[in-house]
């Protein structure tokens, strides 16, 4: 799903000179820390901005993720994030 939505703009090859690179881990991990914000919304940084919810950069900016790529985002963060 990353590979799908989110390395067109934010992987290593791309965001060599600078920029938020999702493809390595050890970046990505900033990001997928839950709890990021005590608003209700379960989930990471990453997670709020797929989401396109409220004080949080929409990703991608162009159109909102369906429910099932928003699913799998969901489950891969409950499930401890693992980098696989």
């Amino acid at each position: 799903m990353l590979s799908a939505h989110c390395y067109g703009c934010h992987s290593t090859a791309v965001t060599q000179n600078g920029g938020l690179d999702l493809e390595d881990f050890n970046s990505l991990k900033q990001y997928i820390i839950n709890d990021f914000r005590g608003d209700g919304i379960y989930g990471s940084k990453l997670y709020h901005c797929m989401l396109h919810a409220a004080n949080a950069l929409p990703m991608p900016p162009d159109y909102k993720l369906d429910s099932c790529d928003l699913n799998k985002m969901h489950t891969w963060l409950r499930e401890g994030a693992k980098n696989n």
